[in-house]
């Protein structure tokens, strides 16, 4: 039971309080003066609920019962009133709460000397399976409201303005996100707002993504939370209404650090993090203006950031439950069958860096019958990922053969089982035969998709084009499917040669970008860093663009989708040199579950000398490089160093070295 010192908090369903903010925030999205209903299915949070805890009561003694929803509490099996303070005596008492809530979701909050809702909590929702209840570290104060998300607020003053067109554009100096308050006079009748996170798009009301109308009134406004940088605002009358804003966000404290001799990532590094705080919110956003959904690819590359930046496990978690919902699984999660192969994996690999065997248990169920559902849309005859009405198979915005089944699927289907084989084990489980299939796969794969002659896996082997492209053959790379003497073959020939087309999404350039430094050649990532993210710096970037592309000019970087301003100009992929600079030239990688062990395996590459801060489970990693000389020095133990073929143990006192 909760001991005095530990803080209650508000308690919830398992799950709930990420199924209804995602809920909320999948019916939010607005484009064009409409409001964008989503395109997958969403669940809801249950509306009846039990919570359950036994408390030893040393003294006779009364608590507060604090609810969202209403109810009543079964004391030792007798029904009574929760709406007055509750007597208990002394002794051993069993609490059982029944709790309703139509419009949110059923929450419980009790903070007594004795009695503490809790995560020792449990709960069940008439199913008669009980479960760890579901509960926020910040949700801690009868005041709080579970409905409401807990984001916190600072001014954002405005940096500039101008008068244009009868009206005033208004430029915050950077990309923002939050809500706009506008005072207003009647006089002024209607105003006319448009959002745009350039200043061609705030200027061109039309087609502007996001655009307000006020009606004529002698009051202040306060508008969603929305993504700008400028404002241009109009009136009937051409009087200017006082406008101000606010930075919306979640405090997240930076563990990370990463400077060079390379002067400009350092402004680099700035607008990455910049846009990976600004994408960081209930959950991770694709990005914060156009669709500002979770879609699970762009979230499973937000997590290898967040590990690089500032190591926050909850916003993984919640990310994680929100793309789940609620069983049964109908569809694939976002209708893409990589996405949900993602996020089984995202599972493992989220266990691996911290050791959350809680959150395992706590999600098992769910990625259970996603799993299932997986499975019973394989082909029949070949266990393979294939096609089924209602489903996307995507991978890329690339030019991939995808008639038949898809190789670079089926690489993710054998990560998926190997990852199932793997968190069953955790829990102490008889594998019920995801390694056989995994092995079974295996062979189906290198016997269908692999060819000798040219070194490569190619797309589909039913096609008859055996064409090559990289997305496959990077899976291969970084999942590790084929041993080392292969990966390199695919770095000669895929990677480094002119088999397989570029990859021209930022999305995968950066599982590229990893697969080239895993393989060694960390030079091309430093130059394509420079090249990619320093070619929208030039073109004045405060955040990381969706898409950038050299050769365009002018607006034409703004277009997407067949939308003038379709671009997500703040995009949480662009923030993938944090995780690049941290794994691969910082070189910190867990060798063992929750950084017991781990390497610090340094590459310089082209920098003449860096300084890098690295967060590991616990802790800290300090690396530097200068002269053909490391330095580590860990907050935490189980380190080694490794550097030009040698390696030491990294004290938590003083600095291990290594020279060349």
């Amino acid at each position: 039971m909760t001991t005095n010192e530990t803080k209650a908090c508000w308690i919830w369903y398992t799950g709930d309080f990420e199924v209804y903010h995602s809920m909320l925030l999948n019916d939010r999205r607005e484009q064009n003066g409409f409001d964008y209903t989503c395109m997958w299915r969403s669940t809801r949070p249950e509306f009846n609920v039990r919570f359950n805890a036994n408390v030893d009561i040393p003294e006779d003694s009364v608590f507060t019962v604090h609810v969202k929803g209403k109810g009543y509490l079964r004391l030792d099996g007798h029904s009574q009133r929760i709406d007055i303070p509750v007597h208990i005596t002394r002794g051993r008492h069993e609490l059982r709460f029944e709790v309703s809530c139509l419009e949110t979701f059923p929450a419980l909050y009790i903070d007594s000397e004795y009695v503490k809702t809790g995560a020792d909590w449990n709960c069940e929702r008439y199913d008669e399976i009980w479960r760890p209840v579901g509960c926020e570290p910040a949700m801690t104060s009868p005041d709080d409201d579970p409905a409401v998300f807990p984001f916190s607020y600072e001014d954002t003053p405005v940096r500039a303005k101008e008068n244009v067109d009868s009206g005033s554009l208004l430029d915050f100096g950077t990309e923002t996100f939050g809500p706009v308050t506008v005072t207003r006079t009647a006089a002024m009748g209607k105003i006319l707002i448009s959002y745009g996170e350039s200043r061609e798009e705030a200027l061109d009301y039309e087609h502007a993504i996001i655009t307000e109308t006020l009606e004529s009134g002698e009051d202040s406004v306060t508008m969603r939370s929305r993504a700008f940088r400028y404002l241009f605002v109009r009136t009937e009358n051409g009087a200017e209404p006082t406008v101000t804003a606010k930075l919306e966000y979640i405090p997240i404290e930076d563990k990370a650090s990463f400077s060079c001799d390379d002067e400009l990532l350092s402004d680099i590094w700035k607008i990455c993090t910049r846009t990976f705080h600004l994408n960081s919110r209930e959950f991770y956003l694709d990005g914060i203006k156009r669709d500002r959904w979770v879609w699970s690819g762009d979230a499973y590359q937000s997590y290898m950031v967040n590990r690089y930046l500032y190591f926050e496990p909850s916003i993984i978690r919640r990310t994680i439950r929100a793309l789940l919902g609620k069983r049964p699984a109908v569809r694939h999660v976002n209708t893409i069958n990589d996405y949900s192969a993602y996020i089984i994996i995202a599972v493992w690999e989220y266990y691996f860096a911290t050791g959350d065997m809680d959150f395992v248990n706590a999600v098992w169920d769910d990625i259970t019958d996603l799993y299932h559902f997986i499975v019973s849309r394989l082909d029949e005859k070949t266990g393979y990922v294939v096609g089924r009405p209602g489903d996307w198979i995507f991978i890329d915005w690339a030019n991939i053969d995808k008639d038949g089944p898809l190789c670079a699927e089926q690489i993710l289907l054998w990560q998926t089982y190997l990852s199932m084989a793997r968190l069953t084990a955790l829990r102490g489980e008889t594998d019920p035969g995801y390694q056989e299939k995994a092995d079974a796969l295996k062979t189906s794969i290198l016997r269908d998709y692999w060819d000798e002659e040219r070194g490569a896996f190619i797309d589909s082997y039913t096609s008859g084009k055996n064409w090559v492209s990289r997305h496959p053959n990077i899976f291969a790379i970084l999942y590790d499917f084929v041993d080392q003497n292969t990966k390199e073959r695919i770095a000669a020939n895929v990677l480094h040669g002119d088999l397989a087309e570029p990859i021209t999404t930022p999305y995968f350039k950066f599982f590229e970008l990893m697969a080239l430094s895993k393989m060694g050649d960390i030079e091309t990532t430093q130059n394509y860093i420079d090249e990619y993210w320093g070619g929208m710096l030039k073109l004045g970037a405060t955040t990381v663009w969706e898409q950038f592309d050299p050769r365009k000019h002018g607006v034409e970087h703004l277009e997407m989708y067949g939308m003038p301003y379709g671009c997500s100009l703040c995009h949480a992929w662009g923030s993938g040199p944090i995780a690049l600079l941290g794994q691969f030239c910082a070189g910190v990688t867990p060798t063992s579950v929750g950084y017991e062990t781990f390497d610090v395996a340094p590459q310089p590459g082209r920098y003449q000398h860096f300084d890098a801060v690295v967060p590991v489970q616990g802790g800290t990693v300090a690396v530097s490089y200068r002269d053909g000389k490391v330095k580590a020095r860990a907050t935490v133990p189980g380190g080694t160093l490794k550097f030009a073929g040698k390696s030491c143990e990294i004290p938590t006192d003083c600095d291990a070295v290594i020279e060349a």
